[in-house]
């Protein structure tokens, strides 16, 4: 009984924190069972879509456009950021005024995994099956069912059967 009152609990909180969302402005469209645990961060400008069982851990950080399909676990601390800022204008410009540049899309497969702590950068497509470890930064395309870690991630091994 008690494990079917969190569950029930879990699912209002994780709707309740994408209405909020949605009210902010964002533009966020999502799957059913999309849990987003606290100080989830989805910044202005930024278009997120989620499939179906899409989950993510506290502090999560989206700064890019992303869309991400199904069965997708998140953990805390995770940022998809980068690939933004104009920095070759050496010269008159500082790099304070510079500006920004349009954000390519970030993609997340199927059944992937991602770790505590990892930075994801703009434009990046996660392949099905993947799994990040905790800390990496990818700055590359991950293939499918590739286990990748590092600064910047590699692959280390493809994942069995």
């Amino acid at each position: 009984m008690l494990a079917i009152i969190k569950s029930i609990r879990s699912a209002l909180v994780g709707r309740t924190r994408y209405l909020l969302l949605r009210l902010k402005g964002r533009d966020i469209t999502v799957g059913k069972r999309f849990y987003c645990k606290p100080y989830f961060y989805l910044i202005r400008f930024h278009r997120l879509e989620a499939g179906d069982d899409v989950f993510f851990g506290r502090h999560a950080h989206v700064g890019c456009d992303l869309k991400i399909g199904n069965q997708v676990l998140i953990a805390s601390y995770v940022a998809f950021v980068g690939g933004d800022h104009k920095i070759d204008g050496i010269g008159d410009t500082p790099i304070y005024f510079s500006g920004r540049e349009h954000n390519k899309t970030t993609t997340i497969g199927n059944n992937v995994w991602i770790g505590h702590g990892s930075t994801i950068m703009a434009g990046v497509t996660i392949a099905d099956g993947a799994v990040i470890a905790a800390g990496s930064i990818v700055t590359k395309d991950v293939g499918p069912d590739e286990i990748v870690g590092g600064v910047p991630a590699k692959l280390i091994r493809k994942r069995k059967l």
